[in-house]
């Protein structure tokens, strides 16, 4: 490629952004470039047309480097020599410290994105990251327009792991896409599609490779609809829409920064998920989202607060019309009523929960529910049944999940850490150690920090055997995945 190209490229332009700002920087305001010429200058000296030297001196600004670095040997001696000349003046390297972002900030004009658009700070990428990008895209995309339309896209959803999203997207919907990134057009009905359809995959995407690949492109898609919102003459079924999606994405990212072990950022996210789901009113979104904050709450050993959390989901659980969204919740009730002590009612609240997920499933369950199968509700009872202290109960719910074709990566990880548990009560060391290796396996192809989290938990059990050559063989393929316990030391 040539140097004009790769600076585009290293700077995360985009041609249309290149070519205005190249119009804005001429004095005269006569420059009149478009976005065909630019490739052509691009593509000089295998084809295309050669750029004058007015063009090379504004373009060395546009980059801030030096005019005598935009162009190869090959066509520098092709310029006459007051060109050459015009070319070694120009060097503009001293503007450097002033490179701007390559996405703007989005706009906070509405009244629920408002706050959070002033806290989501869109990360400058780095020439690697922008390098990174250009090399798969080099292998995604031979069209030249196109590559330019994914390198925007990706730029704007997160960078290179967007790309994994972008490949289920038709040109059409490539294009509509763009369009509302660059804020070209009027928001439409086939838009918000869009995005509905990339939320759906990333959350595919997070079953499969966990949260460290995802989050980046989730926090790109709020922003875009926190940008989307803040326009004006939007129909109100169709800010409607798109606030139920800036809903699911906030909650989306709250489970991210929670498996993340940042509870704090879980915790605002799914806060600004029940704002904007109470603004348009819609119970389920808003039950799902107190029950994921009760879900964090137990995590840090907060059960008075989850519980006041999954009261308050009660009341909306009721009016939704989802029946999965009540076995959510009831299942919830139950794990937070086991860790009080109360194991009745956790047993009841937990019958519950099995009941209602085992009916059909109608247009009443959101598609966000998807994970919550027959297998997941076995999982969480091992849990509510660990903490009624009946291990071997526990290991039959366990084997269960294990069995169920459509428990995913994660589900199967916590699955064998609350069998190594039961195993442990019950002093089978080496078959808990077994449990613990597969559950820290599943680590090395999902970034769950919960995971690791829990992994370190499960191998502390075992620390009054510590001398045993299970545990010390445990130990060191522990140290070889890089989670780091009291016995790796």
């Amino acid at each position: 490629m040539s140097p004009l190209r790769l600076y585009r490229y290293a700077y995360g332009r985009t041609a249309a952004e290149a070519v205005a700002l190249y119009n804005d920087l001429d004095p005269a305001g006569t420059a009149a470039l478009r976005e065909s010429r630019l490739y052509d200058f691009e593509h000089w000296p295998r084809r295309g047309k050669r750029p004058t030297a007015r063009t090379v001196a504004l373009f060395a600004q546009v980059y801030q480097t030096s005019a005598r670095r935009l162009i190869t040997d090959e066509v520098y001696v092709s310029y006459s020599l007051r060109d050459r000349q015009l070319i070694d003046r120009k060097d503009h390297r001293h503007l450097l410290a002033q490179r701007p972002s390559r996405v703007p900030s989005p706009s906070a004009g509405h009244v629920t994105m408002s706050q959070e658009a002033a806290r989501d700070v869109v990360p400058v990428p780095t020439p690697q990251d922008c390098a990174s990008l250009l090399r798969a895209l080099g292998a995604e995309e031979a069209d030249v327009k196109r590559r330019d339309l994914l390198f925007e896209l990706a730029l704007a959803l997160g960078g290179a792991p967007a790309l994994v999203l972008l490949r289920h997207l038709s040109p059409p919907e490539k294009d509509r896409l763009a369009s509302a990134v660059r804020a070209s057009t009027r928001v439409d009905v086939s838009t918000v599609e869009v995005i509905e359809k990339l939320t759906t995959r990333c959350r595919r995407l997070d079953d499969d490779f966990g949260p460290e690949t995802v989050l980046p492109i989730v926090d790109g898609q709020r922003r875009l609809v926190a940008d989307l919102l803040s326009r004006t003459a939007l129909l109100p079924g169709l800010r409607d829409r798109l606030t139920y999606a800036y809903a699911e994405l906030s909650q989306f990212a709250g489970w991210l920064h929670h498996d993340l072990m940042d509870h704090a950022g879980a915790r605002l996210r799914y806060q600004e998920g029940l704002t904007a789901a109470h603004e348009i009113g819609d119970p389920t979104m808003i039950a799902y989202l107190h029950t994921c904050l009760s879900y964090v709450a137990v995590f840090r050993g907060q059960v008075g607060e989850a519980l006041d959390h999954v009261f308050a989901a009660q009341g909306w659980a009721r009016r939704s019309p989802s029946n999965l969204m009540r076995s959510v919740h009831a299942m919830e009730l139950a794990r937070v009523l086991a860790r009080r002590g109360e194991t009745g009612d956790s047993e009841r609240a937990l019958a519950h929960a099995a009941g209602l997920v085992e009916r059909p499933r109608t247009e009443g369950d959101p598609a966000y529910l998807y994970w919550w199968t027959i297998g997941q509700v076995q999982a969480s009872t091992a849990d509510c049944r660990l903490y009624w202290g009946r291990p071997d109960d526990a290991i039959s719910s366990v084997v269960r999940t294990l069995s169920a074709p459509t428990t995913f990566n994660l589900a199967r990880g916590h699955a064998l850490i609350h069998y190594a548990e039961a195993l442990t009560r019950k002093r089978e060391v080496p078959g808990a150690v077994d449990k613990i290796r597969g559950a820290a396996q599943v680590t090395a192809r999902h970034s769950s920090g919960r995971l690791a989290d829990s992994v370190r938990q499960a191998r502390a059990r075992l620390q009054p055997w510590a001398g045993n050559k299970h545990v010390r063989a445990l130990d060191e393929e522990l140290r070889s995945l890089g989670i780091t316990t009291p016995g790796c030391s």
